[in-house]
């Protein structure tokens, strides 16, 4: 290092030689002719002043320097990457423990991320300037009660259309059959405005899209293909341009393929896009779709125009809405409309298993802070084993620095290596985790992308650095007289605080988990053990798709009869049944009065919901009748009108009276009296955990209610899918009206609402079970080095008589006082916490004692195995050989 003696020498040296160069070069300008003044200024003009000059100079000097120190920056990092690796060679057992264990931190983090980058944070694909663009949600109340809704109508779509501060588009996610017959397939259809394309900006890998004149109602029908399905489907030939394909009841001609992974603004997958009030026919049946202010069906999006703010549009959008609907003295007058960003999990409707999704992300970091915490243990221990070495090492001049990056490089390469696992983990976790948490989503790219390998690499370097910084930090500031006469032993329980700190926290965090997972466990119990009312186990709900538009009302009713003796001819069915609505899926409201009520109680549900059934529906989804009889052959067309009520109908509608022999007045005009013959319990409408709804059946064949049957269910005990082709291939031979038919088990309909109970039973189950393993494996890891450095210690309480019992019972009680303390504290944070994850369990307290008991139970079985072994280990210990250990 320089003195200031020498620093003033060579800056008066540096002086000299600049007035030296710069009187020379004035001196060979005289001798040119010039005057010693302009001789001068010439000079200044060349090479500029002296302080200039003087402040290049020393700018390359200080560069010289920097490039000096990177360069010792860059050897001393060679050094500690040699050093660490030689570490490595000569512990593999300790560095394979280090990896395993933060490559199971890092992948459970980077799976997670894979997932919520997805659901949360990206934009879908493909869509210019994605903040601008908003998802239109309409605040009403209903019943008395406030609702948010997605659905909107086409003349809302028309309203908004005068907006000034935004554009807007709509669309509707559906399915429709692509093809007739046995080579018919459903694809998913979405069918979109004109207007929808050029507002997100987006381009066609191939053709063009639908513009305004091809959406309008009774022109040729076009149709765009998803870039996927074009792949898979027409094995990405470019001649698919101008082919016709058949969709629902119509014929579309492709026009164009969307750019790989485009979705619109959903992340569901997307097969084919047809122009919204061209297809509605084809699509419905009916115009209604496209001028009812009461068909509440697509979903609208807009565009901000420049410098218009949200709140602004949403002002416009509101005055908008409510003046379409100012002839409505029904509709809520003081409706308004939210724009919500184009995430659709950050907007008001957010599915349950985004909140999952959340609390996932979160248990995982909690995962990795336990990992972290485990490895800190782990270095602590062979930092107390290395104090005398250190102390050697600080005694002879090193630098503390110089030993801190040391280690924290150690660490680091040991991060970034777990962080390789962590890849490994994540692209096989990631792929079951999409299936589970949303199987119905595009999931276009690899679970490992670029995106997911660039967050997996920052964790893994802030990992190693938190992990690897207190040990270093500890390890390199020993009392160096102590440190060298114990050699490196003598440090007691008393000594590692900051291991035990490190390890109540492992098993404080760990009660969270488990006692999280037991929640959603105990909750996704209670969702299967749900009385639905009906039961979906071995039914099939079969939807023929008829050429309707060729077919009068009767013959739609004949065609579904002898469809009904088709299906009950095959055999293994048991009982098979049609009806207008089908559970899980659709409900239908008739006028209905009842003698001797003004008016029939308001329900917070809506309704009354009716379904117009045939004879063996109730027996075909195990629909439980109370009181009275179904529906037989007797109950015909000629008959007198009968229905069937379910319980809530008949408690709410003739409180303390017999329902049965009750008069109902369904439908418009004078209706004849329908009575009721039968009570039924309440089967589940349209969710798997909904407030009840006053419900009611009456005879299909008594054409009540002038609409057509949707569905037909069948019941049987035999293999479905046996069952399901011979179904289909039963029905396209009864009638070329028949175009497909689709067949779907009605637990299908029901398995999805329990996902997110299922999701968090899983994968909670599975954090907690990984966090129990590596804090077992911790608390391990602090008893066995306790014993070990207690070795001199256990050797003479042996030789004074102490047994084998005594001694292991000792080991074992420090084990389990350490796991008191973590479950103590873990129990405490699952106390104060509970509220926050209440919304997302069912039917369970987060305060459940015999949740909270299980788990107590688990932590101290698993206190008392980690204890044991070591325990067991040190009895085996020869004394003599303990009364000669340091």
């Amino acid at each position: 290092m320089r003195s200031l003696d020498d620093e003033d020498r060579a800056e008066t040296e540096l002086d000299e030689e600049l007035r030296f160069h710069f009187e020379r070069s004035v001196e060979e300008l005289m001798a040119g002719g010039l005057c010693r003044a302009d001789a001068e200024a010439e000079t200044h003009q060349r090479f500029g002043n002296l302080q200039q000059y003087r402040t290049k100079i020393e700018a390359i000097d200080r560069k010289r320097a920097t490039s000096v120190r990177r360069v010792e920056l860059f050897s001393v990092l060679i050094q500690n990457v040699r050093q660490a690796l030689r570490g490595l060679r000569q512990s593999p057992g300790f560095g394979i423990a280090i990896i395993l264990t933060l490559g199971l931190g890092i992948g459970a983090n980077a799976t997670m991320f894979g997932v919520i980058d997805r659901l949360l944070l990206k934009p879908p694909p493909h869509i210019r300037n994605p903040d601008n663009v908003r998802r239109l949600y309409v605040n009403r109340s209903f019943l008395d009660r406030s609702v948010t809704t997605a659905s909107m109508t086409v003349p809302d779509l028309d309203d908004f259309a005068r907006s000034k501060t935004f554009e807007s588009a709509a669309f509707y996610p559906g399915q429709a059959t692509l093809g007739r017959g046995e080579k018919g397939v459903r694809v998913r259809a979405t069918m979109a405005t004109a207007s929808l394309f050029p507002l997100l900006g987006v381009q066609p890998v191939l053709g063009r899209f639908f513009d305004p004149a091809e959406d309008r109602v009774g022109v040729a029908g076009t149709v765009v293909l998803s870039h996927e399905f074009w792949r898979k489907t027409f094995g990405g030939d470019p001649d698919v341009i101008g082919e016709a394909l058949q969709i629902a009841s119509g014929t579309f001609t492709v026009i164009g393929v969307a750019p790989p992974g485009f979705t619109g603004t959903r992340l569901a997958r997307v097969d084919v896009w047809v122009p919204l009030h061209t297809s509605v026919e084809h699509f419905f049946s009916s115009s209604r779709w496209l001028t009812s202010r009461g068909n509440y069906w697509i979903r609208v999006v807009a565009r901000l125009k420049p410098d218009v703010t949200v709140e602004a549009a949403e002002a416009e959008a509101t005055v908008l809405h409510r003046r379409g609907r100012a002839d409505d003295s029904r509709y809520d007058e003081n409706a308004s409309i939210t724009a919500a960003p184009l995430i659709a999990a950050q907007g008001p409707n957010a599915p349950r298993e985004t909140a999952v999704a959340r609390w996932l992300a979160g248990v995982s970091l909690i995962v990795l802070i336990i990992a972290c915490a485990n490895v800190a243990n782990l270095l602590l221990g062979r930092g107390i084993r290395w104090r005398r070495e250190t102390a050697i090492r600080l005694t002879l001049g090193i630098s503390r620095a110089r030993l801190v990056s040391q280690l924290l490089t150690e660490t680091t390469m040991l991060a970034l290596f777990g962080g390789i696992a962590a890849v490994v983990i994540a692209g096989w976790s990631g792929a079951v985790l999409r299936a589970m948490l949303a199987p119905n989503i595009l999931w276009a790219e690899s679970p490992v992308n670029t995106r997911v390998l660039i967050f997996t690499l920052v964790v893994a370097l802030i990992t190693g650095l938190l992990a690897g910084m207190i040990p270093a930090l500890q390890a390199t500031r020993p009392n160096l007289v102590s440190a060298l006469k114990e050699g490196g032993w003598g440090t007691t329980l008393s000594r590692s605080r900051m291991r035990i700190a490190f390890l109540v926290a492992q098993g404080a965090l760990t009660v969270v988990l488990l006692v999280s997972a037991g929640l959603f466990v105990r909750s996704l119990y209670n969702v299967r053990s749900l009385d639905l009312g009906l039961d979906p186990d071995g039914v099939l709900a079969v939807v023929p798709e008829l050429e309707s538009d060729r077919l009068e009302q009767e013959e739609i009713y004949d065609l579904y009869d002898r469809a009904l003796d088709r299906i009950r001819a095959i055999p293994g069915v048991e009982n098979v049944a049609a009806s207008v609505s089908m559970p899980f899926m659709s409900s239908f409201a008739e006028r209905l009065r009842v003698p001797g009520m003004d008016s029939l109680p308001v329900m917070s549900t809506g309704g009354p919901y009716v379904n117009p059934i045939t004879e063996q529906y109730l027996e075909a989804l195990g629909i439980r009748l109370l009181r009275g009889r179904g529906f037989t052959s007797s109950d015909s067309r000629a008959a007198p009108r009968v229905a069937v009520v379910n319980e809530t109908m008949a408690r709410t509608y003739w409180p303390g009276e017999d329902a049965l022999g009750k008069c109902l007045l369904v439908g418009a005009g004078e209706p004849p009296c329908a009575e009721v013959i039968g009570i039924v319990r309440d089967p589940r409408r349209q969710e798997l955990i909904e407030e009840p709804s006053v419900q009611y059946f009456v005879p299909l064949v008594q054409r009540m209610i002038d609409t057509r049957p949707e569905a037909i269910y069948l019941s049987s005990r035999r293999d479905l899918g046996q069952i399901s082709v011979a179904v289909r291939k039963e029905l396209l031979a009864l009638s070329t009206e028949i175009r497909f038919v689709e067949i779907d088990a009605l637990s299908d309909f029901v398995d999805p609402q329990a996902r997110s109970w299922r999701l968090g039973a899983t994968m909670f189950t599975i954090f907690g079970i990984l966090a129990l393993l590596i804090a077992a494996i911790g608390l391990y890891s602090v008893l066995a080095f306790n014993v070990a450095q207690r070795t001199h210690e256990i050797g003479v309480r042996a030789a004074l008589g102490a047994t084998s019992n005594r001694l292991i019972t000792l080991i074992v009680r420090e084990a389990l006082l350490l796991t008191a303390l973590g479950l103590a504290l873990g129990t405490l944070i699952s106390l104060v916490g509970g509220r926050a994850i209440a919304p997302l369990l069912y039917d369970v307290s987060p305060h459940d004692p015999l949740i909270f008991s299980l788990v107590t139970a688990t932590l101290l079985a698993v206190g008392v195995l980690a204890g044991s072994v070591p325990a067991w280990r040190a009895t085996r210990v020869d004394p003599n050989v303990a009364l000669r250990a340091e």
